[in-house]
């Protein structure tokens, strides 16, 4: 059975301010249906059967359209920052009531066509308590998050500076709840704490998407996930 799945859209979408100034990303129109409406019908179409939502600012947006889920077939919770921001790691905690002892995790501004279930496969027979989805950048002007050498994860940079850096998160983390045990619950974090946490234990696994990802994080990025999906 597919694990339940945690969106984390509760961010600010500052790259997207004409049209976030009064609506989360999560609800931007594409092709005449929110966004969300996108990613949930993905997620139906790889069998998975819960989701919890973690929102933030105009999250109520959020719920009023996704309700408890039916339209789609899931099951759905709601685990919401308020006004004070936690971040993507911090939000996640937040919810830890909630959480199931595994799950996986994915931006609310992410459009994941690939099989699920194949990462799955790979996170269940790795071990590992966190596997990151991964896709290969060989352009080095382009953008790059994560060192790979010898099949092994050696660092995470978000900030993108390293100069070995080879590889992009994919936005697709499959991982066991009790890697937030130690994150103390209100406490305002990026979600790269716990990469970097698990890379450091050597306790990461990887899978590599043979497809690239879809993203409404940037004006450009959400043309291109709006001629991909209307396809």
């Amino acid at each position: 059975m597919m694990l339940p799945v945690v969106i984390l859209c509760g961010g600010l979408s500052t790259r997207l301010q004409s049209l976030t100034e009064h609506t989360p990303k999560s609800m931007i129109d594409l092709l005449g249906e929110p966004f969300i409406d996108h990613q949930l019908s993905l997620l139906q179409e790889n069998e998975v059967k819960e989701v919890i939502l973690c929102t933030g600012k105009f999250g109520e947006q959020i719920q009023n359209y996704v309700q408890d889920g039916k339209k789609w077939e899931l099951s759905v919770q709601y685990s919401n920052d308020g006004n004070h921001l936690l971040g993507t790691g911090g939000a996640l905690q937040k919810a830890c009531s909630i959480l199931p002892d595994e799950f996986i995790v994915i931006n609310g501004d992410s459009y994941l066509d690939i099989n699920y279930n194949d990462v799955l496969k790979k996170y269940i027979s790795m071990g590992n308590p966190l596997l990151m989805t991964i896709f290969p950048v060989v352009d080095m002007y382009e953008y790059k998050n994560v060192y790979i050498k010898n099949k092994t994860i050696i660092l995470y940079d978000k900030s993108g500076n390293h100069p070995k850096l080879n590889y992009i998160d994919y936005g697709l983390t499959f991982m066991k709840k009790r890697l937030l045990q130690d994150l103390k619950v209100g406490s305002i974090f990026d979600f790269s704490v716990i990469y970097s946490k698990a890379i450091s234990q050597n306790i990461t696994s990887y899978y590599e998407s043979p497809k690239i990802f879809h993203e409404i994080g940037s004006y450009e990025g959400l043309k291109e996930t709006i001629e991909y999906i209307g396809r």
